[in-house]
């Protein structure tokens, strides 16, 4: 498998199947694989969205026009009328959505994705949670043609945990007793212990 990461990504080799009916929809093969830098995760629901970089925002950026340049140049062998680079942007649906304070990408999750931690143990995907650090591999394996526009299909393949501590609760009880400790204070003990601090003077 070639891992593309946002310091080094090759594009040139990328190319689209021409379209298959899958049910109501055309299916284009594609195999794209990305190692994310360090990103948060924003959203976890049955989806996973993650709040992206400039980095990865390049990267992201880079693809989706290098996929409408193939429709564009395919259009012809794929539809029934040629299109152009514009026309075909205009029918295309970007990885990612940008607002003016951040840019978030929504990932499909894979049925048998594995999530590590720091000490490559596996983790559940319920440990994960809203903020979390994580690295990702996430992979593009299809263009997705609906009747009135197209968009990648990515889902995320590995995850690793870059923060793995846990959130303490600060008013909740958090001391493991000690059951061997069975020391009750008495109200005679509070009472001699009155008794001897008085006893003690302080010098001048």
């Amino acid at each position: 498998m070639d891992i593309n990461t946002c310091e080094k990504y090759n594009l040139n080799n990328l190319s689209l199947e021409k379209p298959k009916k899958l049910e109501d929809v055309y299916v284009s093969n594609i195999d794209f694989t990305i190692q994310t830098p360090k990103l948060s995760i924003y959203k976890i629901t049955k989806k996973l969205t993650i709040t992206l970089n400039e980095k990865m925002e390049k990267l992201l950026n880079d693809f989706d026009n290098k996929i409408i340049d193939l429709i564009s140049k395919n259009s012809s062998d794929f539809f029934e009328d040629k299109m152009s680079f514009e026309d075909a942007e205009d029918i295309y649906k970007y990885s990612f959505k940008q607002s003016k304070s951040e840019s978030n990408m929504t990932l499909s999750i894979n049925k048998k994705i594995n999530i590590f931690n720091k000490q490559k143990e596996q983790l559940e995907l319920d440990t994960l949670s809203n903020g979390t650090t994580i690295i990702c591999l996430i992979k593009c394996k299809k263009i997705i043609f609906y009747k009135s526009h197209c968009e990648p299909h990515w889902e995320v393949i590995q995850i690793k945990v870059k923060e793995d501590d846990l959130k303490i609760e600060k008013n909740k009880y958090l001391f493991v007793d000690d059951e061997n400790d069975n020391y009750e204070n008495t109200d005679l003990d509070e009472i001699n212990e009155i008794d001897e601090i008085k006893k003690i003077k302080l010098k001048n």
